[in-house]
């Protein structure tokens, strides 16, 4: 072969073809929509090729050959369903199976075990194991990982984690033969702020979160593909929810933002959906209102204004809600739209090239795109000595903070407000005095899409089924609101409002959320959106 060919002509099951060079046999039986059996290998991590589940007969070799190592070349004639590649296979299973326990019904792994899958298709139907099982520890790794050592299958794949993609090694393999099993090193246990995504990479039921044991079962939660908002990253996450309470957040793949990974911040920040501060219900002047009195309330004291009015946005909104606002501060005579957020956080790498951002805002860069990119730096300066002043008659606040840490002189200037009204996550001093008090939706909560720190716009998708949300959304208020002004003639979905943004903002021209797809695209414009936001007032 050419050193400078770029394909690789070989027979994979009696079949001729084509595959891009270096690919291993295993990746390259993928691309030609063929699966083969493994549990050591992870696309993302160094190959191990220590399990042998992924066994596969070569004209190359006497013995079978595992696919998860041996690279295609030309002439190569693989077979993966031949009877020396079957018996091979079966013969690791039950070989896998010998001391494995029989506790599925009680495993929180159940229904998504790659052993569990596998144990249908390979080996036999018993065992023929007659003595002892070999018991191995169950312990805590950390705070929020166990392990089942019973379970544990030894593929390592936890252990590269800790050393390829963190970067931190504190798991290791320890004894020898059938008593190996994971393990942390004395006095060092896995804390490390990726460390929830060796539960997700474990194949079987060794390594549980402590946060989802005994939770629920998988194949009742519904799952729904969204985007972390704990930093301005925007990782792909899958929510995994039940009766409409999220029960946990996994890493979705997307090779452009995240590859296969998130960060413990973003996998376990979702129980202030439950918290006690959380605003559920509207009020006016402190005492409760029902839904209908909050809506007809929020377009009387907007409609009858007739002064300077002032909204402040959060970039916790989705792309579609502030366009919404945008539309409805063009409406008003005389209004002026900046932006506010929380602290930062902390900032830290890691050797893979992951990073977490400092920045705890998902949108921030779509609220430089779409209100100004000076809306959280001089126009939010302005806006606030106005405040100050009081020359604001009405005010709107937005306040979807899960984590508020908000400054001191903002809440002050806020209240200098003669009317205002509040859309709130969570009860807070900003929320003290308030004409009228909207519940918020939280991120995970929200229909829409987020611009993240790269300017790649991606679907956000609410956990709540249709018709069971407990009360009205921004976007169903917004444009009610916009209705009830003469400014549209009917409310829309998220994806309607989103064409609206397109044919207005340049940025998000030639886009829809059917063009967004599972992993979002990078505007043309976003990364000088991005770039030119400047900080905050």
């Amino acid at each position: 072969m050419s050193e400078h060919a770029t394909t690789v002509t070989w027979t994979l099951n009696g079949k001729q073809v084509e595959s891009p060079p270096g690919l291993t046999i295993m990746e390259a039986a993928k691309l030609h929509d063929l699966e083969i059996p493994n549990f050591c290998y992870h696309p993302g991590l160094s190959i191990a090729g220590n399990c042998r589940i992924c066994f596969v007969e070569s004209n190359r070799s006497p013995k079978p050959v595992i696919s998860c190592s041996e690279r295609i070349a030309e002439g190569l004639e693989i077979q993966t369903h031949s009877e020396m590649a079957l018996e091979a296979r079966n013969s690791v299973m039950e070989f896998q199976l010998i001391n494995h326990p029989l506790d599925c019904p009680v495993c929180d792994k159940a229904g998504e075990c790659v052993l569990q899958d596998h144990s249908y298709t390979h080996g036999p139907d018993r065992s023929r194991f007659e003595e002892n099982k070999t018991i191995r520890h169950t312990k805590k790794l950390g705070s929020t990982i166990s392990i089942w050592g019973n379970r544990c299958i030894v593929c390592t794949r936890c252990v590269r984690f800790c050393d390829e993609i963190t970067g931190t090694g504190e798991l290791c393999v320890v004894e020898r033969g059938d008593r190996s099993v994971v393990d942390v090193f004395p006095g060092l246990p896995i804390e490390n702020s990726l460390a929830g995504n060796v539960i997700d990479i474990c194949p079987v039921g060794a390594l549980i979160g402590e946060d989802f044991k005994f939770e629920a079962r998988i194949w009742d939660m519904k799952k729904t593909s969204s985007v972390c908002a704990g930093c301005s990253r925007g990782c792909n996450i899958e929510v995994q929810s039940l009766d409409g309470f999220a029960k946990r957040i996994v890493a979705r793949e997307n090779p452009e933002v995240n590859e296969w990974w998130i960060c413990d911040r973003g996998r376990y920040d979702y129980r202030y959906l439950l918290a006690a501060d959380r605003v559920t219900d509207a009020s006016a002047g402190g005492e409760p209102i029902d839904s209908d009195t909050a809506d007809s309330s929020l377009n009387d004291l907007v409609s009858e204004n007739g002064g300077i009015v002032g909204i402040l946005v959060d970039p916790m909104m989705t792309c579609e809600e502030l366009h919404l606002v945008n539309r409805l501060s063009s409406t008003l005579s005389d209004c002026q739209v900046a932006a506010w957020s929380t602290a930062d956080g902390e900032a830290e790498s890691f050797p893979n090239g992951f990073t977490i951002s400092s920045d705890l805002h998902p949108n921030r860069a779509g609220v430089g795109a779409i209100i100004g990119k000076d809306a959280f730096s001089t126009v939010a300066k302005g806006l606030r000595r106005s405040l100050d002043a009081g020359d604001i008659d009405l005010l709107i606040v937005f306040a979807g903070f899960p984590h508020p840490d908000l400054e001191k002189k903002w809440i002050e200037s806020i209240g200098k407000a003669k009317v205002r009204i509040v859309f709130s996550l969570q009860s807070g001093s900003w929320c003290e005095g308030a004409d009228l008090l909207l519940p918020s939706t939280a991120p995970l909560e929200k229909e829409g899409s987020y611009l993240n720190q790269d300017g790649r716009l991606q679907r956000v998708r609410t956990l709540i089924a249709a018709g069971q949300q407990p009360f009205p959304s921004e976007l169903v208020r917004l444009q009610a609101l916009l209705t009830h002004l003469g400014e549209r003639p009917r409310s829309v979905s998220s994806s309607g409002v989103f064409r609206e943004l397109a044919s207005s903002v340049e940025a998000f021209s030639d886009q829809s959320h059917s063009t967004l797809g599972e992993s979002g695209c990078v505007l043309s414009s976003g990364k000088s959106a991005v770039g030119s936001m400047g900080g905050d007032a």
